[in-house]
């Protein structure tokens, strides 16, 4: 490499002149001179070090590229130039790939049926349809004809048998049922052997979901609706082969059917380009189009979840790390460089192999239920013993099974049975899916396979013999394995030994399809939990990286573009996710909410046994945080927008809100009042607040801090002296109710001049997971995580809280200081600690009380502000407000769309019955649209009976209603005193917000700064005249 060849003594350069003679004759260079040729020097010789230790991310301001270039120049001829000038190109050109890895365009945008374009310079590798690859050349296997009978392995009697079952053993690593259902689901993804031409595989060889989506135009054509909204049929698939396979397998594609309509639902609702639109006002062509971008973005993120449920809890368990609680896993997507600077090949596509085909057999794990179903489901297809069936009964039956016209909108399976809506009952999934978490899988091992699969292995052999696959030494060989010299090595049971050496006579001719299958197995060991045989452990690892690395939708073409900003986020592998970065988990409480329990282990580790994964998690020593009961997690909940159920169930002591169950599992000891616990605390902390002198000290405080913000976050706009603009939303309405839940609890922010202990984003984010914990319908499959995270925020910020509320010590010695210079740091705030602290309680309920202070008075209001200021920069409505009482202004709408209530006892409310225990939510929102109680409800209406609105049950338990629409008013009138105050130009200007259709509590949804979706507002800019 050219640096190498680059030091200070090769690239010296000083000219003649630039030299001075001293007395003795001798020519030496100035001091200035020698000075520059020094730091040169060094900053060549830093460069050179910066690039060779950080050839993936050189920092190209240390100019190591040009000090090479430079030094070329100089010395255009020579050995050295010529090897940096061969080195430099060489590094130039394996800056980009050659040939291009992908190009844009809606045709290579999306996934075709048929898998064909995966790679775009040779479309039809790994298309459905083609011809299975060979990856390994046959070396040493006899004649098929002088190979042993494939019905003769598996018949031998039991000394001589290799593949026929004796007795069940269960697997040595704990696995359960369900991992190899979705092990069926990820080979059956890649397999399908046509009947007609055994050559050819009619399934693409890409992670593709085709189970699912088809693996033909024509099969996706008969699972979409094509309604406008890329929605698939209710709880359908594409294949009906996997009809003939255990339930939960089909259990499995049902999910990930359900995902994708989940899918399509959020790219709606978000609309991040602003190009979808209710189909109903769309037809012909524009429906289509529009039908076709949601189907194609959807299925691309469900395939990217497909391939994280593979990367994450799939191998997880092939690889022993679920049972360490290791949320690690191997990432093969991501750029590489070689040693030379090109680019490790990614994106290329994949063609399936033969030898990969007879890998993937894994009978041997079939459960003690799972084989009872196969016989049972054999005998009724077939009319006969399984045991006895032959090839020929198999044909006949494909035969008849594709001359059947069957309707895949009316399939069933697992003796489930359809509603009239078409879904399955969620209920009945989630049995089938807990039954085989419950039922341990059967260990790999020769004589493994049950007798009522003799056809399939049979089946399998004569193939292997018909594509002409090599040896299992051939396939080791190819692997870079060391190959096996006797049968005692491949397999140390002298009976499978003896009995494949009387079989095959050399160890070099026993074929690859039973070499796997009787090969000794791994033991459990660290890094093993599959546990097959050796060569079997050693391959899928190479094929699983082949099949993900080799695809261009999960490499170079997963981009947040393609997927959109949420998609993108929604399907990454999160190692931080519950139950050890489980996928599988926030699958399964995403389609079937109610069937788990937010902890369960049924939900996050459904590949392994609950008896099994129970004990490694005491070893853990974390099983207190998972639930291993099969109990659901709730009922689901009934909803009303009645205006006299809402205010009657509001008003009602029979019906109670549920906060304190989650503020328990954060929120050490009591105080927390805003959780409903605590009645008598409630009015206690609003009479303290609310005295006549604090009232008027913090209307003073958010108008005075609302107009200091603004002036400090404003900027000038480029072209345009006489206007500015500031981020409303972010820098002011966000920050203002921060500064004074920070100023209440004694913490110091952040600023431009000084460190504080939060800056204002922290503290907002910390406070915003605490009030979404506690307050709002989180996910289920995100509460376990923001559980967690909330702990940390809670814990630090009350550690906060006593330091910065304490009477004595540190508080006393700061405000002294502070008082010596003449700027007094008491301020109103904390004469209501002192107010609060005086209620008489422990400091530790202190604490929690100014906690939930600080959640309901900071993140809730600054959601209601942004409401209220962009409703109110509309020119009509601000003509409205800057002439009335700000004291009397109308609330713009609830800054939640309602809340929950839980019945404590059977009873009816204006028509509505409900069951003890059950949830009922409560539409708020939209019960204040009722027209017979609120005329014409969309105008503002400031004559209004204020007692007609509907009490929320947040924000005004901190500081009562009054006072809390007071607040709102001083802050609004500080923005619109704003000289000319509008919105920014374009979609700046404006609330880049949705309807989020499966959060019922959430007025107006946002994406946060990582695509995810949160109820707190980002980003809104506003314009203003700048005052001269």
């Amino acid at each position: 490499m050219f640096l190498n060849k680059l030091s200070p003594s090769s690239s010296r350069q000083s000219s003649q002149a630039e030299r001075t003679t001293s007395g003795n004759g001798d020519t030496k260079p100035p001091k200035s001179a020698l000075d520059y040729s020094n730091v040169h020097h060094a900053n060549a010789l830093s460069a050179g070090i910066d690039f060779l230790s950080h050839s993936e991310g050189i920092d190209d301001r240390k100019l190591a590229l040009e000090f090479g270039l430079s030094y070329m120049s100089k010395h255009p001829t020579g050995e050295v130039s010529k090897f940096m000038q061969d080195d430099v190109i060489q590094r130039l050109y394996n800056d980009l790939p050659h040939p291009p890895s992908t190009v844009i365009g809606e045709k290579y945008a999306w996934r075709s049926a048929d898998g064909s374009g995966n790679n775009v310079t040779e479309p039809e590798l790994g298309k459905s349809g083609t011809t299975y690859s060979r990856s390994v050349q046959q070396t040493h296997l006899r004649p098929a004809r002088e190979l042993p009978d494939a019905g003769l392995l598996f018949d031998t009697l039991h000394t001589q048998s290799l593949l026929k079952r004796e007795g069940f053993v269960k697997h040595p690593a704990g696995l359960s049922s369900l991992m190899f259902s979705f092990a069926a689901l990820v080979i059956h993804t890649v397999f399908r052997t046509s009947h007609e031409q055994p050559d050819v595989n009619d399934t693409s060889s890409y992670v593709d979901l085709s189970p699912l989506y088809g693996s033909t135009q024509e099969d996706q054509d008969k699972v979409r609706m094509r309604d406008g909204r890329g929605r698939l049929w209710p709880d359908v698939f594409a294949e009906d082969r996997l009809l003939l396979l255990p339930p939960a397998v089909c259990v499995l594609l049902v999910l990930f059917c359900r995902n994708h309509n989940y899918i399509t639902e959020k790219l709606f609702d978000i609309n991040e380009r602003g190009n979808y639109v209710d189909p109903s006002q769309l037809s012909g062509e524009k429906l289509a189009a529009q039908d076709e971008e949601l189907f194609q973005t959807a299925r691309l993120i469900n395939v990217a979840w497909f391939g994280a449920a593979v990367f994450s809890d799939y191998l997880s368990c092939i690889l022993g790390l679920v049972r360490q609680g290791s949320n690690w896993s191997l990432n093969p997507f991501g750029e590489m460089r070689k040693l030379d600077h090109s680019l490790f090949e990614r994106g290329r596509g994949n063609a399936v192999s033969v030898e990969f085909n007879c890998l993937y057999r894994w009978h041997a794990t079939t459960s003690e239920h799972d084989e009872e179903w196969i016989s049972q489901m054999a005998t009724k297809m077939f009319g006969k013993d399984p045991e006895t069936l032959q090839i020929s009964d198999f044909k006949a039956l494909a035969l008849k099974l594709k001359d059947m016209d069957t309707d895949l909108h009316a399939w069933t399976f697992g003796g489930m049975k359809r509603q009239e809506n078409g879904y399955f009952k969620d209920e009945d999934l989630a049995a089938l899916l807990k039954t085989a978490t419950d039922q341990p899988a059967g260990a790999f091992r020769a004589r493994g396979t049950p007798a009522n699969m003799r056809l399939h292995e049979i089946m399998g052999i004569e193939n292997s013999r018909r594509w002409g696959v090599c040896s299992l030494n051939d396939f080791r060989k190819f692997l870079g394995l060391k190959t096996y010299s006797t049968f005692r090595e491949w397999n140390p049971d002298p009976e499978i030994a003896d009995a494949a050496e009387k079989l095959y006579g050399h160890i070099d001719n026993l074929e690859l399809y039973v070499g796997l299958q009787a090969e000794e197995s791994k033991p459990v060991v660290d890094g093993a939990g599959l546990c097959p045989g050796y060569t079997i452990s050693r391959a899928i690892l190479s094929d699983a990286i082949a099949l993900t690395r080799g695809d261009r939708f999960f490499t170079q073409d997963f981009t947040p573009f393609n997927f959109t900003t949420w998609g993108f986020a929604d399907c990454q592998r999160d190692p931080n996710a519950f139950g050890f970065g489980s996928t599988l988990g926030r699958l399964f409480l995403r389609t079937l909410p109610n069937q788990f329990k937010e902890n369960s282990t049924y939900a996050f580790f459904p590949l392994m046994t609950p008896d099994a994964m129970g004990q490694h998690l005491k070893t853990l020593k974390v099983a207190d945080k998972y639930d291993l009961s099969k109990d659901p997690m709730s009922f689901p909940f009934v909803s009303t927008s009645d205006y006299a159920q809402v205010g009657g169930i509001l008003s009602s002591s029979d019906f109670t809100a549920q906060y304190h169950k989650r503020s328990d599992k954060v929120i050490n000891g009591k105080g927390f009042f805003t959780d409903g616990s605590d009645p008598e605390r409630e009015s206690q902390v609003l009479k303290a607040i609310t005295q006549s002198d604090s009232e008027a000290e913090i209307l003073e405080f958010f108008y005075q801090r609302t107009r200091t913000v603004i002036q400090n976050e404003a900027f000038s706009l480029s072209g345009a002296s006489n206007s500015k603009a500031v981020d409303i939303v972010r820098d002011v309405l966000k920050a203002v109710p921060i500064h004074w839940a920070a100023d209440l609890a004694g913490i110091s922010l952040t600023t431009k001049s000084s460190e504080g202990q939060l800056s204002v984003t922290e503290m907002y984010d910390m406070l915003g997971d605490i009030y979404t914990y506690i307050f709002l319908d989180v996910e289920h499959s995100k509460i376990m995580l923001l559980q967690e995270k909330v702990k940390t925020h809670v814990e630090k910020l009350c550690g906060y809280i006593e330091s910065g509320t304490s009477s004595g010590g540190l508080r006393k010695l700061f405000e002294a200081i502070f008082s010596l210079f003449g700027k007094s740091k008491k301020s109103e705030q904390h004469d209501i600690v002192n107010r609060i602290q005086e209620i008489g309680h422990s400091t530790d309920e202190t604490t929690n009380t100014i906690l939930a202070l600080m959640v309901g008075v900071s993140v809730e209001l600054s959601i209601a502000l942004t409401n209220v200021v962009n409703f109110y920069l509309d020119s009509e409505h601000h003509v409205t407000i800057q002439g009335s009482s700000k004291d009397k202004m109308e609330q713009t709408g609830p800054p939640f769309q309602g809340a929950f209530r839980t019945a404590e006892k059977d009873l009816t409310v204006s028509g509505l019955s409900v069951k003890k225990g059950a949830k009922v939510f409560l539409d708020i929102a939209s019960a204040h649209q009722n027209e017979q109680t609120f005329p014409d409800p969309n105008r503002v209406n400031l004559s209004r009976d204020p007692k007609a609105r509907l009490p929320h049950d947040r924000i005004s338990k901190c500081l009562g209603e009054p006072l809390t629409m007071k607040i709102i008013g001083e802050v609004l009138r500080a923005v619109l005193e704003l000289p000319n105050v509008r919105r920014g130009a374009g979609n700046s200007g404006t609330l880049k917000r949705f309807k989020d259709s499966n959060q019922y509590d959430i007025r107006w949804a946002y994406l946060d700064q990582q695509g995810s979706i949160t109820a707190w507002p980002a980003s809104m800019i506003i314009q203003f005249d700048a005052q001269a």
